[in-house]
């Protein structure tokens, strides 16, 4: 009989010495101290293998911890301890964790099928492959043609599906009463699919499963537990909310089964039986640790009150710290920070944590079409956050990186202005903000890697923010003038005097690059002097 024990195979992708290789579940835990972290070269398979299998398996089997004291105490630690009851856990469910098991195979419904028997291509879980609508560009494969994936690519798939599968039409299960001429309509995306993910990160993959721990002071919930803890799943589902922390962690937004090709020397899989899971209703604001909330001025009667902020295409994470850093809560505050990053604060302000701790966070999301029924786009990015930025009360370190990400922004709209402006002088139409290539997004990405560096610097000293702060609007007014300049030069001979010669004021190449530098002064002031302006190396941020 076959099998595939995700507890001994080795089939969690992880950075070890500098090296991606796949390591089994018990390693995972065993060596977690030695281990940098999760391999992020499938970005929403590496969200969806920490929280399908990783976080739950850790807190089952510790339990959350308590308060600030016992979060430290197991920080202080830097590893899972010998005798950790981890492995007594793993050992005691370990034929829930076989992924051919005969009646209870991990993650999936035993002997799931359609009315038809109908089995389809293994790219049905993998979005960045062609399947049904879901036709990528410069796909290299058909759905006629569907890869065969060994069993460890196979369950990462199959976790990844859970999470972040399409709301497209789903084959009806066999024992599903809510089945209608074979199919399932109305199924919503997988529920980290409407999120904007972030994943605080550490230097080990012990350091990120306690950073992405949260701290229950009531403890888990009486009734929550991972679904490998419950009754095996049928292909009947519910809508229902999250029990517990646990439940919401482990959702089992589809029924999947697996069907392994006949080849037992070395078992593949190339074909999957999918129907529709349970649905998550509403999100549970008050368990999701994973994404920030934005909150809703005037929802209808039957909307929460809060929604969950997304990533946005083509939008680097730090133009979205603002979101991340609201970790103190004020009455005009619109955005809310992820819990997780709420609760770094607080532990930093109550110094359980060191300024320097070199925090990354890493931001994944999805961007879905056609009515949700293809992904369109995966965002994912990430960015150093100094954790002296999360903590409360007065905050150099936070309003230095504020003020940045806010001065960036003025300079974005000011640049998209110039190249409208100058249009203007030529007669023609400005650019929609969704067309073409504007000067100010092209400013925006030139300010990438300094940004970077101005976190990265803030984080190992984040008592020179004046200085950082000079080295940044130094900086940002090079490469402003970088982009501008030529723009300006290339502009046609007609824009010296523009459409309208006998307007004061009209649009013009004189009034253009005026209202630019207007708008750099405003935006990070005068410049001492002009060699200040030209010196890209000043400070160090």
């Amino acid at each position: 009989m076959t099998s595939f024990d995700l507890v001994h195979e080795p089939w969690i992708p992880v950075i070890r010495d500098g090296h991606r290789t796949d390591v089994s579940l018990a390693t995972a835990f065993a060596d977690a101290a030695v281990i940098d972290g999760l391999a992020v070269d499938d970005p929403l398979e590496a969200v969806a293998v920490l929280r399908q299998v990783l976080l739950p398996v850790m807190l089952d089997a510790l339990g959350a911890p308590r308060d600030d004291d016992e979060w430290a105490a197991r920080w202080e630690t830097g590893r899972f301890t010998d005798g950790d009851p981890i492995g007594r856990y793993l050992s005691d469910h370990a034929a829930r964790f076989d992924v051919f098991h005969p009646t209870q195979p991990f993650g999936q419904v035993a002997g799931l099928r359609t009315g038809k028997d109908e089995t389809k291509p293994i790219s049905l879980l993998i979005p960045r492959l062609a399947a049904g609508n879901n036709v990528p560009l410069f796909s290299a494969r058909t759905e006629d043609d569907p890869p065969a994936l060994s069993p460890a690519r196979a369950v990462r798939a199959l976790l990844a599906v859970q999470c972040w599968d399409t709301a497209a039409i789903k084959s009806g299960a066999a024992d599903d009463n809510k089945v209608k001429a074979g199919k399932t309509t109305g199924n919503p995306t997988g529920p980290v699919g409407q999120l904007g993910v972030v994943i605080p990160i550490g230097l080990t993959l012990f350091q990120t499963l306690l950073l992405n721990t949260p701290i229950l002071p009531a403890g888990l919930r009486q009734r929550d537990a991972p679904w490998w803890r419950r009754e095996p799943p049928t292909g009947r589902w519910a809508s229902r909310s999250a029990q517990g922390l646990l439940d919401l962690l482990t959702w089992q937004s589809r029924r999947v089964r697996l069907v392994l090709d006949h080849d037992d020397t070395a078992p593949t899989v190339s074909r999957v039986v999918l129907t529709a899971g349970d649905r998550l209703v509403p999100l549970p604001h008050d368990l999701e640790p994973h994404t920030a909330w934005r909150r809703v001025d005037k929802p209808k009667k039957e909307d929460p009150p809060v929604r969950p902020a997304r990533h946005q295409p083509g939008r680097s994470a730090w133009r979205g710290l603002e979101a991340l850093l609201a970790t103190i809560p004020t009455s005009g505050e619109r955005m809310t920070a992820p819990s997780l990053l709420i609760q770094l604060g607080r532990l930093r302000t109550d110094d359980y944590l060191a300024d320097d701790i070199p925090l990354q966070v890493l931001t994944v999301g999805v961007s879905y079409g056609n009515q949700s029924a293809v992904i369109e786009d995966v965002m994912v990015d990430g960015v150093p956050l100094p954790v002296a930025a999360l903590a409360g009360g007065d905050s150099a370190v936070r309003d230095t990186i504020l003020a940045v990400v806010g001065q960036a922004e003025k300079l974005r709209v000011a640049a998209n202005r110039l190249g409208d402006d100058l249009r203007a002088a030529e007669h023609g139409e400005k650019i929609p903000w969704d067309k073409g290539q504007r000067l100010g997004d092209t400013l925006v990405h030139s300010f990438t890697p300094y940004v970077h560096r101005l976190l990265a610097g803030l984080q190992r000293r984040p008592d020179h923010t004046e200085q950082a702060e000079d080295a940044w609007r130094a900086i940002a007014r090079r490469l402003a003038f970088a982009i501008a300049e030529p723009a300006l030069a290339g502009a046609g001979p007609g824009t010296f005097l523009g459409r309208d010669p006998d307007t004061p004021f009209g649009p013009r190449l004189a009034t253009a690059e005026a209202s630019f530098r207007r708008a750099l002064n405003d935006a990070l002031g005068r410049p001492e002097d002009t060699s200040t302006a030209s010196r890209p190396t000043t400070g160090n941020p």
